[in-house]
């Protein structure tokens, strides 16, 4: 069956269009993850860990490890994430408060890690965009069970509803079967996406 090259063309330029904050991040993101692929292979490990990691010791990845991922799969998966549930979160929200919405979670996330790392005295290391697009899979979650099924379309809804699950298994995976990596994080996320969900409204 032949593809229609014209027609996908023109819905990936509505999809960019109507969906700015989304597509600019989505964009950051690949950047971000190709120059801390760079700064690894010219300089080593530790170099690209001091400027993209956030421990329990100060440093540059403090600020920039919501940007970084630790690979190529790590970063697939959120950016997965990010375009169905970013879009359907910026549907709902303007791009300056989708843009609070991930940036405060994602900062929140990774302090509460770091936070972790310090009271458990380990060193640690946490990268990625995680806390921020998980604030994003909440906020849609718990604003499609608000709204209800009229709201939106059956497609959204159920995905929706699907976020939800995902969100109540991914923090019983972290802190029950206690399987995950970056569970502050994660709790941050899904706690600031959920409140928006409940309290912001455009």
């Amino acid at each position: 069956m032949a593809v229609d090259a014209a027609g996908v063309r023109g819905r990936l330029a509505t999809w960019r269009a109507t969906r700015p904050a989304t597509t600019t991040l989505v964009a950051v993101l690949a950047a971000a993850f190709a120059v801390e692929s760079l700064v690894w292979w010219l300089f080593g490990f530790p170099t690209m860990a001091f400027w993209f990691a956030a421990s329990a010791t100060p440093s540059p990845g403090w600020l920039l490890a919501p940007l970084a991922h630790q690979s190529l799969g790590h970063l697939l998966g959120n950016l997965l994430f990010l375009v169905v549930f970013g879009s359907l979160a910026e549907a709902d929200l303007s791009a300056p408060t989708w843009y609070w919405l991930f940036g405060t979670s994602a900062v929140a996330g990774t302090a509460a890690q770091v936070w972790s790392y310090l009271l458990a005295g380990v060193e640690g290391g946490a990268v990625g965009a995680s806390a921020g697009v998980v604030a994003l899979v909440s906020y849609v979650a718990v604003r499609t069970v608000r709204d209800g099924p009229a709201a939106r379309s059956r497609v959204a809804y159920a995905l929706g509803v699907a976020g939800g699950i995902g969100m109540v298994s991914l923090l019983l995976s972290d802190f029950v079967l206690t399987t995950g990596s970056a569970e502050y994080a994660h709790l941050l996320g899904v706690t600031v996406g959920a409140f928006a969900g409940v309290y912001v409204r455009e």
